[in-house]
């Protein structure tokens, strides 16, 4: 495969000093070279901005800007103004990818003529990572289908972008708001004729205890359900197909917040707020003619017993996360 294509590597950093360094080098190690590595400190408190400047030192590709505290939304679109590559891909600091990643996303994306090409992550910490199998196929979607197969993931994390795509769009920043990738990930499946989903998992997400944006009580629903009705906005005049499955993924979100606050007894968020949101988007839901039977008979029976259904799915061995791999 030819290098002559440059691919941008957008790393946010923020007191990452125990992880950087693998995360680099996850990435200069890369089997395609061709690559811009930008190294975004986003006013770590840490030695994370020493290691970045050494790392810079270290390897030309290497480009570190500094800047004040802002977030990680904030950081992304830094990375965004300064990348010169006709490809992007986002990478958090505490992650580290394999070594063909680039290389294999990259060949898929011209392969296909496909905007956006993307693997499967590998979650875990330690020991986790080793022996991981390297098998997986590939499928081809346009746009629509890939909204439909309901398993292109909301994260930027995982994927290898071209660089038009993310013409004048930019991660939104507030002091408060958790939900940047899903703001965003929408409008570029969207913008992309052709999407590429490989089951390869070479993109691995490190599970940090220290890591705030990972804990399981981080939970901010109406953020999220702020950004899920800019979605329904979004595809209101546009496609209607799209809209109805906006619905429903509305719905989803709602049912798995409220089932996840149930879980944890320390939960501030208001139980009866989400219930009633469940409620109006229900039957905006229950006539859509691109969800599944058995999607509506999950949902219906939510909406009619919503305490019910979170207690069983709490109890049950099975894992809230996977609920919705099993009745695919």
């Amino acid at each position: 495969m030819k290098e002559d294509i440059l691919v941008s590597v957008i790393i946010p950093v923020y007191q990452a000093e125990k992880y950087l360094w693998r995360c680099v080098e996850s990435v200069r190690k890369q089997s395609y070279k061709n690559l811009e590595i930008l190294l975004i400190d986003d006013g770590s408190r840490d030695k994370s901005p020493a290691i970045c400047d050494n790392l810079g030192r270290l390897d030309n590709r290497i480009r570190v800007v500094h800047q004040a505290n802002g977030g990680i939304s904030s950081a992304r679109n830094t990375g965004l103004k300064y990348a010169a590559g006709s490809y992007i891909a986002f990478l958090d600091s505490d992650d580290f990818i394999q070594e063909h990643f680039i290389k294999y996303l990259l060949s898929l994306c011209i392969r296909y003529k496909a905007g956006i090409a993307a693997c499967q992550l590998h979650i875990g910490r330690g020991s986790d990572f080793k022996g991981i199998s390297m098998k997986g196929k590939h499928r081809v979607y346009d746009k629509k289908e890939a909204f439909f197969s309901r398993k292109m993931k909301s994260g930027v994390v995982g994927k290898l972008y071209r660089r038009k795509l993310l013409k004048d769009l930019f991660f939104p920043v507030s002091d408060h708001f958790n939900y940047e990738d899903e703001a965003l990930t929408y409008k570029l499946i969207y913008r992309s004729d052709k999407v590429v989903l490989s089951e390869k998992p070479l993109y691995y997400y490190y599970q940090s205890a220290e890591s705030t944006t990972r804990k399981e009580n981080h939970y901010k629903p109406m953020d999220f359900y702020e950004v899920l009705k800019e979605r329904i906005h979004f595809f209101a005049d546009k496609e209607k197909e799209l809209l109805e499955y906006s619905w429903e993924y509305l719905c989803l979100n709602l049912m798995l917040f409220y089932i996840n606050c149930r879980r944890d007894p320390e939960n501030t968020n208001d139980k009866e707020k989400l219930i009633k949101l469940y409620r109006e988007a229900y039957f905006k839901m229950l006539y859509s003619r691109v969800t599944p039977l058995r999607y509506k008979l999950m949902f219906t029976c939510f909406y009619l017993a919503p305490e019910l259904c979170a207690y069983f799915y709490n109890k049950t061995v099975i894992p809230v996360r996977k609920l919705i791999k099993i009745i695919q």
